[in-house]
């Protein structure tokens, strides 16, 4: 249900900007995964991210239901989980729930930001949350209002592609076998315009086939001058009056192949997440493919961006488990503590993630970070995954994913990470390739990320003008995927029109690209190749003491030569 919000995510932000410019406060939407659809002010720039580790006040929102009032961010006993505790930049927050059907599918909170703001929200607090109320059932509105419209679009859509069949030929004969109703896409295949009857010679063969029952084959019909195969399936419109009219599909078989295999990879790319084509993202695929065991720990390596989170994913859906029992966390957001209580629960009644997440996956980020009594009690449980709880200990099934952007085994080596937990969260070790070294990567996920854009766009859809391939290859990418997707996001928000240009990419992109072209040029031109070589030469016998004329020698050239080049390339005047 969240999907709805971010659906009508350019209503909701003029819905917010006009919440915020009445009550002078920031306002901010999150959905139920607590991922921000729009905001004011300073979090404006937040928009499109998830609430990593800033998320406990919405959590509580969601999951009960009811409207959070905190006076006193990052000291209230629901701050206690964020890494901003204690020292939060906010100055107070209510926010309440986004109901439809009792189902909560997102968030709206008013944020101040300093005391001035604080007052305008608590100085009358009633009133001010009995607006942010309306104001989520007024969101809740347009999201129902949306999925009624989506519904009423896909009814439309289900009546045209049943009348034209997309891409498959519609014919329908009468119990007599006289043709009632050809779409156009079948005149088109069997060659008859629309000016033309239909050839009754062409419709004998296909009257032909519903005799013979040969529905559900590959046939030969004639079209006069040449055959032509096609795909033939008879469809009865009266199951039980064989005498009623029947439909008959008419498909390319060769067309059935592209699409199925086109299908085939979209459907791949889609449940995975993993775009790409290169030998190394094959064979991982196929490794992880080939892990028959659930539990079996994976350590992910490789640079900041390059996909390692969307790989612990594949590898969770991969092995069937539920997605509730799916869970990433940061290391690096935590104390010491707070990741041994996060992880193992308090040692009462309040469990940890390893237990909750029995039966899934948890997924433990910067793994680089956590301390040397987290490493030692993680190296215990990876040994009997038992967890201790009042005087007993009872076995839990989670499978662990370790990620980092470091040399764990270098650090191993240092002596700053224990090496027997090393080896037993990296049973299958996996390598992430920076996207500098997947060159042919490169412009499958760009137009992956442009498809994403256009679908969330109420606007006209926009696609890549041809230089700027050569643009996106000529650049490195030090920030791999994730550098490339904003990218292409600036590229669409600064682009008019429906066509996204080279001069639509960040300065920075645009310079590599022409000094990559200069390279190029200089390289093969053969006159600068001569240039450089004759300065070189000059200077060589400069150095030497010697005459100008020398250089001749140097360069196998007579003197008169020499001097002309010297000339043509105006080189005593650059020296």
């Amino acid at each position: 249900m969240y999907v709805e919000l971010r659906q009508i995510q350019s209503t909701i932000q003029q819905i917010v900007i006009a919440i915020s410019s009445v009550l002078k406060i920031e306002v901010e939407v999150a959905d139920s995964n607590l991922f921000r659809i729009a905001g004011t002010g300073l979090l404006k720039q937040k928009i499109w991210k998830e609430m990593s580790g800033e998320d406990a006040v919405y959590r509580q929102c969601v999951e009960s239901g009811k409207p959070i009032i905190i006076d006193s961010p990052g000291y209230h006993e629901i701050c206690k989980v964020c890494p901003h505790f204690g020292n939060c930049v906010e100055h107070g927050e209510v926010c309440a729930p986004i109901k439809i059907n009792q189902n909560v599918i997102g968030v709206i909170g008013l944020i101040a930001f300093n005391s001035e703001q604080k007052h305008r929200i608590f100085d009358d607090m009633d009133a001010n949350l009995f607006f942010l109320q309306k104001m989520a059932e007024v969101i809740a509105t347009k999201v129902n209002e949306n999925m009624i419209f989506r519904q009423q679009l896909i009814a439309e859509k289900k009546i045209s592609t049943l009348i034209n069949c997309i891409d498959m030929g519609v014919m329908m004969l009468n119990d007599k076998g006289d043709c009632e109703f050809i779409s156009r896409i079948a005149k088109d295949m069997l060659h008859l315009g629309d000016d033309r009857e239909l050839n009754s010679y062409v419709l004998s063969q296909f009257s032909k086939i519903v005799t013979q029952n040969r529905s559900g084959h590959i046939v030969w019909i004639n079209l006069g001058h040449y055959q032509k195969k096609f795909f033939v399936t008879v469809h009865q419109i009266d199951g039980l009056d064989k005498n009623e009219a029947e439909v008959i599909i008419i498909e390319d078989p060769d067309h059935i192949t592209r699409i199925a295999s086109h299908i085939s990879i979209e459907k791949q790319n889609q449940e995975t997440h993993l775009i790409g084509s290169t030998t190394a993202l094959l064979n991982m695929k196929q490794v992880l493919s080939k892990i028959r065991d659930d539990q079996i720990p994976i350590l992910i390596t490789g640079e900041d961006g390059t996909g390692k989170s969307f790989v612990a994913h594949y590898v969770h859906v991969l092995g069937g488990k539920p997605e509730n029992k799916f869970r990433k966390i940061n290391a690096s957001y935590y104390s010491e503590s707070d990741l041994n209580q996060f992880l193992f629960g308090d040692g009462g009644e309040e469990p940890g993630f390893l237990e909750m997440l029995d039966g899934g996956t948890l997924v433990l980020d910067e793994v680089d970070q956590i301390g040397n009594s987290t490493q030692l009690r993680l190296t215990k449980f990876m040994n009997d995954k038992l967890i201790q709880k009042k005087q007993k200990s009872f076995k839990v099934n989670v499978r662990m994913i370790s990620i980092t952007n470091k040399d764990l085994l270098g650090m191993v080596q240092e002596g700053s990470f224990r090496q027997d937990l090393y080896y037993k969260i990296g049973v299958v070790p996996i390598f992430m390739p920076p996207l500098r070294e997947r060159k042919e990567d490169i412009m499958l996920l760009a137009n992956h990320f442009l498809e994403l854009l256009n679908l969330k766009s109420e606007t006209e859809k926009k696609i890549f003008a041809d230089q700027t391939h050569d643009v996106m290859l000529s650049y490195d990418w030090p920030g791999n995927i994730q550098e490339l997707s904003n990218v292409i996001e600036y590229a669409y928000n600064v682009s008019d029109g429906s066509m996204i240009r080279t001069e639509n990419f960040p300065d920075y992109i645009l310079f590599k690209y022409e000094a990559t072209q200069k390279r190029s040029k200089q390289q093969f031109n053969l006159n600068i190749l001569e240039r450089e070589t004759i300065k070189k030469a000059l200077i060589k016998v400069k150095n030497e003491g010697r005459k100008k004329e020398d250089a001749a020698l140097l360069l196998g050239i007579g003197r008169a030569t020499l001097f002309r080049k010297i000339s043509e390339y105006r080189i005593n005047e650059i020296e």
